[in-house]
Formats: structure tokens, sequence, C-alpha cells
């Protein structure tokens, strides 16, 4: 079970990995000289993240806004359920290679290391759940004999669980957790669970490329209270000139309609910013 298997956003944090954590990379390993930024800014991305297109295109947009040649990374990914390893990988990109990192999780109790800081979320989108049957408006209509899929480790299976966990079993779904979106979505759409919970941008992810996810639709949560992921990027805590051009810079393609425009091009549901 890889990482690449989750929502990108959920990468850093929703797996338990504190960026707190001591790094086990060997010294000699580490560039301590500071790059000359010059007229570009070097972006880095998980390889795996299935919001990898999207990310890319806000780079592109955050580097116009500030007269930025942004240059791609391809970073690295592919990590256990644990997150072991993801740390050290990140903090050599962050000091060797990378001036920002795309596509994090932000939350004010997110768990940050002294040598990141965490730019302000330049969207908000949402986890949903995708089932076949036409006659369910929400998920208090599916009968609570049936089964739901899970995508594993996600803010929205926390989600599910925390309000699983309040209720005796005859009044909450058996849950079935998920590390392959693709599989999930066979399972929803040959009657096995009833109905997933997953972020948005994989299930548009999965109507692009399988014709039969077609049949697959949103519904709304109730009773389950809604979940969603702020999404943000990363940068050099020895780099807050950078941290404040890139705010400022979120915060004016927020305004202007420029991140909402590329969600609606992306087919991602949610809003720019908060």
């Amino acid at each position: 079970m890889l990482l690449k298997l989750l929502a990108p956003a959920l990468l850093l944090f929703s797996t338990g990995v504190a960026l707190a954590q001591t790094s086990g990379v060997p010294p000699e390993e580490f560039n301590n000289t500071r790059r000359q930024a010059g007229d570009s800014i070097q972006v880095c991305f998980d390889r795996t993240s299935l919001g990898r297109p999207f990310d890319e295109a806000v780079a592109k947009a955050l580097g116009d806004a500030l007269f930025l040649e942004v240059k791609i990374m391809e970073g690295f990914g592919g990590f256990p359920l644990t997150g072991d390893g993801f740390m050290d990988e990140l903090n050599l990109a962050m000091n060797n290679d990378c001036d920002m990192f795309m596509g994090v999780s932000v939350s004010p109790n997110t768990p940050l290391s002294d040598s990141f800081s965490i730019t302000r979320p330049y969207a908000t989108i949402p986890f949903v759940l995708a089932v076949k049957n036409p006659d369910w408006k929400r998920l208090g209509d599916i009968p609570k004999d049936q089964r739901l899929g899970t995508a594993i480790a996600s803010m929205g299976e926390m989600n599910y669980i925390t309000w699983a966990q309040q209720r005796s079993k005859p009044d909450r779904w058996v849950r079935l957790p998920y590390a392959d979106p693709e599989l999930m979505a066979t399972r929803v759409l040959d009657g096995t669970i009833a109905g997933m919970i997953l972020w948005q941008p994989v299930l548009a992810r999965l109507k692009a490329e399988r014709p039969e996810a077609a049949a697959l639709h949103i519904i709304a949560n109730d009773p389950i209270p809604d979940s969603e992921t702020r999404v943000g990027a990363l940068v050099s805590s020895r780099n807050g000139f950078l941290r404040s051009q890139i705010d400022q810079a979120i915060d004016a393609l927020v305004a202007d309609g420029t991140i909402d425009g590329l969600l609606k091009q992306f087919g991602y549901e949610g809003h720019a910013g908060e």
C-alpha cells in the first residue's frame, strides 16, 4: 500500500507523520549553500500525487503573479502508509532543491518542523460521497445493511470514524477501507459496496479515465458532517520574504478568480482560499 493511492493533499499529515520528526538523513547529504533565486523558483511535487496537474497550474500562476520562472522539480513519492522515510526525503529536498513544495494539507493544528513554513491555503476541496444508485440523494437514504468504502487514512475516513464511534452498530454503516481508489470505484459500480467516501479530485480523475465511472454521482453527506481539506504549500523557514510574497500572490489569485477558474478547469469542487 503506497501513499500514492491516497489523496495528495493528505500526503504530509493524515498518515500521522509529524513534521517535527528528527531527520535521519546523514549530515553530509545536506547542501548548506544558499541557492541564488534570481528570477526563478524551484517548485517540487509528490510525483505520485493525484492532484499534481492542478497544483502545478497553481504554482505557475503564482510564478506569473510574482514575475518568476517556475522550474518544476519531480520530487519524490511512494511511501508506506506509516509514512516511513517521507520526512527524510522532505527535509533533504527542501534543503537542497526546493524553494516550494506544493499540495500540502493546511490546518491550524498541523505539526510543523522549524525548518518549514506553510503558506496560506490556495484552495479548499471537499471529501465527497459517491454512489451509483440514482434514487439516493443523501447518505441517510442508504440502508444501514449496506457497506461503505472509505479512502484509507484520509480525513474523510477519519471524519466518518469519529461520527460512527458515537453510534451503536445498528445506527451506522459497515466501513471497508480501501488503499486503491480504482478498486473502490469498481466495487461501487458492481454493487459490492453502496458508496465510497474519497477526496473529490480523486473522483474527478476516475471519471476522466474510466467511462463507466460516469454512472457515479455525488450525494449529500448528511447525517455525517462535511469534511474538506485546505491545500497550501511549504517553503523554507529560512526564506521569510518568499513566504510573504507567496501569501500575497495567493490572496491576489483568490481575489481575481484565477484559482476558482483552475478548480473549474480540472473539474474540482470546492473554492479558492480558505
